[in-house]
């Protein structure tokens, strides 16, 4: 609202004009009235209106000497001036002192509101310069930052802008942050936080000079950060003026920058991080340390036996978790995101595979075990919350934990009943790539130990067991009248002519003939 000071020695007038005119729809607020000239100066000084509506004649200090006072003050106060038809000669002396129109008494209010809409544009007009010069210094930072960060052809060269900054002779780094958890309609929170990073870094300038290029904010250090304390300082500086807002943020640095030409580079770096910062580190300013996606996962236990190369590890998973081995299943769940990020470092590829995966996961285990439905149903899925997160680690944890919940879920028996649990999921999981290896990792014993346990309380090795328990299956199907080829599959043997030897080394017959018999 535009401040408004009536000016009159007639309290009616005075009374009237406040009253009668809707100001507040105009865009105006009446803040004070005066009987003179000196009572006027004094509520000016006081209220600091926009505007002075005054009587040209009054006793002491009449108009014309008022607005004089006034522009000694404040040039660009504006002033409307009222005058009788008797005085009209008199006010036009007052156009001599830019005043922005004048008023016969009584007042016509139609032609007030107009003079009134006509000043507010010209008001808002002045508001919107003045603030374009006071933020000027910093666009034409801005301007220059630009320059050094992304080098136009036929633009200022990096040196001249670096010299324009006060930056000549410095090794400079550039920092980027990116906000998140940012909803839609929420730019104000952005802009507030803009605002807070503006005012600290002016104040901070000999550190660092501030500045935007969306979606980024940054700053440009004027030193490069030394070591992991001086970037985690920082980090921690971010983040106190961030999280003013409630908002989380994202941050990375692109290494130093030893002459104007590198700044460049050193956004660049600090750029392509940010692109990658999915799968760094949380809480931390990025700067390009490898991260562990690559390394291999330690299997729980020790073994003998290598593993199989060509092992499913989404089999192994669901076996870990319908055997109730949750520790197991962590580890598997590492394992695969470390396979994913090997074949594709893309979030959403990552995330749409391991929603994938979990779901598979949980339909074979209710598919074959009807019972446990309800206690799934009962547990929180972790995919709404996987998939909103900006971090690998953290989708990684939510997922095994996930993982390790239904796997207790599944577990009924302790330590010495993992043969019947084995021989439970050969019932089950026949048609899998079950191997005695894979299984002693899940139950973590020893290859060799675990396969001399099955034999003394099965009567029979492994393999046999499985093989016999494959050949009994595969017979139903026969009988049903499947082909060879889609029971040999259907029983967990890829390789047709495989499973031909072993259906005649169990049976005595081939397939086809048994088939034909039943």
């Amino acid at each position: 609202m535009i401040k408004v000071l009536i000016v009159d020695d007639e309290p009616k007038l005075r009374e009237g004009m406040r009253t009668l005119i809707p100001w507040e729809e105009q865009g105006y607020t009446v803040v004070a009235t005066a009987a003179n000239g000196y009572e006027a100066l004094d509520k000016f000084h006081a209220l600091a209106p926009g505007l002075v509506i005054a009587d040209i004649r009054m006793p002491g200090m009449d108009g014309l000497e008022l607005i004089s006072e006034l522009r000694k003050e404040s040039p660009n106060c504006h002033v409307l001036i009222l005058s009788g038809y008797a005085d009209f000669e008199y006010a036009k002396r007052a156009i001599a002192y830019h005043i922005d129109g004048y008023l016969l008494k009584p007042v016509d209010e139609e032609e007030l509101i107009n003079y009134l809409q006509e000043l507010r544009e010209k008001i808002s007009l002045e508001e919107r310069i003045s603030e374009w010069q006071a933020t000027e210094p910093a666009r034409n930072t801005e301007v220059l930052l630009r320059e050094l960060l992304q080098p136009k052809e036929g633009g200022e060269s990096p040196a001249e802008a670096a010299g324009q900054l006060g930056l000549e002779g410095c090794s400079c780094e550039v920092v980027l942050l990116e906000l998140k958890g940012l909803n839609k309609g929420e730019d104000s929170r952005e802009e507030q936080v803009k605002s807070l990073m503006e005012r600290h870094w002016l104040e901070e300038e000999e550190r660092g000079l501030f500045f935007t290029l969306p979606p980024y904010m940054g700053i440009l250090m004027k030193e490069p950060l030394a070591n992991d304390s001086a970037r985690n300082s920082l980090w921690q500086e971010l983040h106190y003026i961030t999280a003013k807002e409630g908002l989380e943020f994202q941050a990375a640095a692109g290494g130093a920058a030893g002459r104007p030409e590198e700044i460049c580079q050193s956004f660049a770096t600090a750029r392509a991080r940010l692109d990658d910062a999915f799968f760094g580190q949380k809480d931390t300013l990025l700067s390009g340390k490898p991260d562990n996606w690559d390394e291999p996962v330690k299997r729980p236990g020790e073994f003998e036996e290598e593993p199989d190369p060509e092992r499913d590890v989404e089999v192994q998973l669901l076996l870990a978790v319908e055997a109730g081995s949750g520790e197991v299943a962590r580890g598997l769940i590492g394992q695969i995101v470390r396979q994913l990020v090997h074949v594709r470092r893309e979030e959403t590829y990552i995330k749409d595979n391991l929603m994938r995966i979990v779901s598979s996961t949980i339909a074979r285990l209710e598919a074959a075990n009807p019972d446990i439905r309800p206690l799934i149903a009962g547990q929180a899925s972790p995919m709404g919350e996987m998939y909103s997160s900006g971090n690998l680690h953290d989708v990684e944890q939510l997922v095994s934990a996930y993982m390790e919940q239904i796997s207790g879920l599944m577990g009924s028996g302790g330590r010495g009943d993992e043969i019947k649990r084995i021989t439970d999921l050969i019932q089950r999981r026949y048609n899998e790539n079950l191997k005695l290896g894979s299984l002693s990792e899940i139950f973590n014993y020893n290859s060799a130990y675990l396969g001399k346990m099955f034999k003394n309380q099965v009567g029979e090795h492994f393999n046999t067991y499985l093989d016999k328990v494959r050949i009994e299956k595969a017979k139903q199907f026969l009988t049903q009248g499947m082909k060879v080829y889609e029971v040999a599959e259907r029983v967990g043997y890829m390789n047709s002519d495989y499973f031909n030897a072993k259906f005649r080394k169990y049976v005595g017959v081939s397939p086809s003939a048994y088939r034909k018999e039943n």
